[in-house]
């Protein structure tokens, strides 16, 4: 007696097809290179711009704050 599906005369079983993986990998790579390129040239120069424009704000209101002398 066979365990399992029964197969019809003349099929054999096939083992799961590799592409799959092959295409998951492929894509994940993609998405890192462009997270990557993004992070590098993108969110980092804004996050420098805007501390800047914060440093600028910061020395801005220490030579017009309070200088009563």
């Amino acid at each position: 007696m066979q365990s399992g599906p029964r197969l019809r005369p003349g099929l054999t079983r096939r083992q799961p097809s590799r592409e799959g993986k092959t295409m998951e990998n492929e894509i994940l790579i993609t998405v890192i290179f462009v997270g990557a390129g993004l992070l590098a040239y993108v969110i980092i120069p804004g996050l420098l711009v805007m501390w800047d424009r914060v440093l600028d704000h910061m020395e801005d209101q220490g030579n017009t704050g309070n200088n009563t002398k």
